[in-house]
């Protein structure tokens, strides 16, 4: 498996049963970025979708609500949580995705949720984790942390929005708290099931400017 930050804020997965693009922004879909034949694109909410709707070709598959999926083999779920907010009925989607003998968790909104104990067990065993995070905030580090002890990944990718640099600013953070040493970023990460670690892993993502 090979994961990519794209552009502000958007996760490419390439896998062996196709390509798994998240949260990306429309002017990262065009027939390039959705060459693959088993190309599933998921979104947040109905509302990115139909913004995105004129970019997506007609061979992708799309996801942008909660339920149980299974396309190109690859089981998909989407876990509705309810945000932290003053409107009870403000929620936000937590997807897992299946390929490879991995699971990867995508979750958004971190600073605003906690995940609920069934909600992690629905999930299951959660290999790498995705966040999608605002540096800039105060309490993006005590989020990660919160979800992290929820879903006890073993790999951790923090992906920025509203960043103006192309490395991770929170990557930094994360490791310093945790004692590990900084490693050079890089563009595309592989990971494999036998490549994982006993200790949870932050990886340092270079954005792709697309």
């Amino acid at each position: 498996m090979r994961i990519s930050w794209i552009s502000d804020s958007g996760l490419r997965i390439e896998t062996s049963q196709g390509l798994i693009l998240y949260n990306h922004a429309p002017n990262s879909l065009n027939k390039e970025t959705q060459k693959d034949d088993n190309t599933i694109v998921i979104f947040q909410n109905e509302e990115s979708k139909d913004i995105s709707r004129s970019k997506i070709i007609d061979s992708t598959d799309v996801i942008f609500e909660p339920g149980e999926y299974e396309i190109n083999g690859v089981p998909i779920q989407g876990q509705a949580i309810k945000l932290n907010t003053e409107n009870i009925d403000e929620k936000t989607t937590i997807y897992s995705v299946i390929s490879e003998n991995l699971c990867i968790c995508l979750v958004q909104d971190i600073n605003k949720i906690t995940i609920p104990a069934s909600v992690s067990e629905a999930i299951g065993k959660v290999d790498i984790l995705a966040v999608i995070c605002n540096p800039s905030s105060e309490n993006t580090v005590e989020s990660i942390n919160s979800i992290v002890s929820a879903l006890d990944p073993q790999v951790l990718i923090p992906i920025e929005n509203d960043s103006d640099s192309e490395n991770s600013e929170i990557y930094q953070k994360l490791i310093k708290e945790l004692g590990h040493q900084s490693e050079e970023a890089v563009s595309k990460a592989n990971i494999t099931k036998s490549g994982l670690q006993e200790t949870l892993k932050v990886l340092n993502l270079r954005k792709t400017i697309l």
